[in-house]
């Protein structure tokens, strides 16, 4: 779900390195007020107050997925990284009709497969733990475990085809 905040400040025009900091605080303090993680955008505009100030207005865009669809981006996740394993025991069945020198040097890719499998699953796990506050952050984590392991795995595919 799709949410604009907007909050007024009365920083003035922001020139200074100081200035700025003040304002990466003020939207800081903001986002964690409204609990706000996953911002889709940040902008700004300088109005004129009553008094002809200058009164800072920051519009804040942030994304919120819906429980729902968290639930099935979790499960369709779990079916890709089952799938991977799936492909890596494929592997592994390859393997074991190799000579002994690839054989091995495939085992040791398998090994690595492995563990990017298990950490894929790990991201997973914090996913589902998590609410709306870190899972956009462990949503783009699990998605650059998942492309890690398909690399990988592409890769010892390839190799044993040679």
């Amino acid at each position: 779900m799709i949410q604009v905040r907007t909050f007024t400040t009365t920083l003035q025009i922001f020139h200074t390195k100081k200035e700025l900091d003040e304002l990466d605080r003020a939207v800081n303090d903001f986002l964690a007020s409204e609990k706000i993680t996953s911002v889709v955008s940040v902008s700004d505009a300088v109005t004129t107050g009553p008094k002809g100030e200058a009164i800072g207005v920051i519009r804040v865009v942030a994304y919120e997925a819906p429980a729902a669809w968290r639930e099935e981006y979790h499960e369709r996740i779990d079916r890709r990284i089952q799938e991977w394993g799936d492909e890596i025991e494929k592997l592994r069945g390859k393997a074991e009709t190799l000579g002994a020198g690839a054989r091995v040097k495939l085992q040791v890719q398998i090994d690595e497969l492995k563990a990017l499998q298990a950490t894929a699953r790990k991201k997973l796990t914090r996913m589902r733990k998590t609410g709306g506050e870190a899972w956009g952050d462990l949503h783009a984590g699990a998605e650059q475990a998942l492309e890690e392991l398909r690399k990988a795995y592409e890769s010892a595919a390839s190799k044993l085809k040679k």
